[in-house]
Parts: C-alpha cells; sequence; structure tokens
C-alpha cells in the first residue's frame, strides 16, 4: 500500500518541479446564463479522510510540500458512483490532481497535468463479470490538450483508454460520460439495456476553482460497448 503511494507521490514530485502552474485552457464557449450549465459534485465531505489516510502513508506534511492542502481539496465523487461503489474521488482545485480512495488505500484516476483533470465518472458492468468499473471522462495535455475516456476497474485498480481526442481531428474538445437508460413510462423498460454515452461539451470553471466544473452538452460523440472480451469505442452514426 504505501509503495504504491510513495511511487505516485515521487511522480507528482517531478512535475511540480520540471512544470509551471496548471492551467486548462480557456473554454470557448458563447456566453450561456447558468441555468444552461449543469454541475458535477462538488464538496468538502470526508475530505478530512482522505488527508488523514494520505498522511499515515506518507507522515504528516507531506501533502502540503507537493502543494496538496486540505484547502485545496475537494470530493467531487458523482452522486451515481456514491450510491453504487464504494470508492470515493478527490480532487485538488489548483493543481486538478485527482485521486480515487479505494478500502483506505490511495490511487491517481487519471492523468491531469495541463488539462482539467478528472472530469466525471458513472458505474457500470459492461464485461458482465458482477463487478463494476468506472467509466471515466478527464483531460490533460500541456500544449496539446486532449480529452480521455477510460475504464477504472476498481478490483484491480487499473485503467484502460477507450477513446483519445489526440488521435482525432478535434482533440481539444472536452468530454463528459453518461448513462442512457430506458424511459420510466415503459412497461418494458426493466428488459431493455442501459447505454454509455460519451458527449462533447462546453466545460466552465467555478468560482476560480479548478476543482468546481459545471457544463452543457454539444453533441453525442458515441458510446463504450463491451465486444470480443474488450471495451470498445463505437462513434456514433451520422
Amino acid at each position: 500500500m504505501k509503495r504504491i503511494f510513495c511511487i505516485f507521490v515521487t511522480l507528482f514530485s517531478l512535475f511540480a518541479l520540471c512544470s509551471c502552474k496548471n492551467e486548462p485552457p480557456e473554454s470557448d464557449s458563447p456566453e450561456s446564463t447558468e441555468q444552461e450549465y449543469a454541475s458535477f459534485f462538488c464538496t468538502k465531505e470526508s475530505v478530512d479522510e482522505f488527508v488523514a489516510i494520505a498522511e499515515s502513508l506518507q507522515g504528516e506534511g507531506k501533502l502540503s510540500v507537493l502543494g496538496i492542502t486540505e484547502e485545496n481539496l475537494y470530493n467531487v465523487t458523482p452522486p451515481q458512483v456514491s450510491a453504487m461503489t464504494n470508492v470515493k474521488i478527490f480532487k485538488d482545485s489548483d493543481s486538478c490532481a485527482s485521486f480515487i480512495l479505494i478500502d483506505g488505500e490511495i490511487y491517481p484516476i487519471c492523468e491531469y497535468f495541463g488539462g482539467y483533470g478528472f472530469v466525471n465518472a458513472v458505474p457500470c458492468d459492461l464485461d458482465n463479470d458482477g463487478n463494476l468499473e468506472l467509466l471515466v471522462a478527464s483531460s490533460w495535455g500541456s500544449g496539446l490538450h486532449r480529452s480521455i475516456v477510460s475504464i477504472f476497474d476498481i478490483e484491480t485498480k487499473e485503467s484502460i483508454v477507450i477513446y483519445n481526442t489526440a488521435t482525432t481531428d478535434n482533440p481539444k474538445i472536452d468530454l463528459f460520460v453518461a448513462t442512457v437508460s430506458p424511459s420510466l413510462s415503459s412497461q418494458e423498460s426493466s428488459k431493455l439495456p442501459v447505454y454509455y454515452q460519451i458527449y462533447s461539451a462546453k466545460i466552465k470553471v467555478n468560482d476560480h476553482n479548478l476543482a468546481k466544473l459545471s457544463y452543457v452538452a454539444t453533441d453525442t460523440i458515441g458510446s463504450v460497448e463491451y465486444e470480443n472480451d474488450t471495451f470498445i469505442f463505437k462513434p456514433v452514426n451520422k
């Protein structure tokens, strides 16, 4: 457990020494009213728990040396993830460093430098193995901003990239993920599949806090499915 966190701390330190302050690209979204944007979850709930666990692994004061403080940390666990799993996701409002807390252990959940880091996530079991994974949207990239959709395996603590805008004609777009469920008014809704969609979005930073994001969807990019023992991205048919 300590070894995993030590490796991550070392990597974080190298970024801090070699790079300047994280500055995600400014959104080019048109002027919009606040009501047009949906807000992602962002509170101080359980931040003290995260800090206590992190400092028990590395020693008191280590987080502040790295520029991560209790003041800058926020709980950004989406409600759907909280309802269906025991994991918690935290994000630094300055660097966008993003972590997942699983059974008292801390892991990085995505890359973040130069981007928004963690954006959002939904729980899924696309491979039908009875264990939930997280479908995660994030962004990073100093110089070349790119958005990533990945699967984070809660059991193995490993992440698999499903979609990377750096390989597309429009690498700078931002993304979020969502479940699309059948209509509750349908009597057959329980028998219909749930789809895991990827959307492009305009993302806004609120109160100069990079952990406090809101968004408005602009287009449907595609979906994530599981075929031939592999998670795959399927672009939307236009």
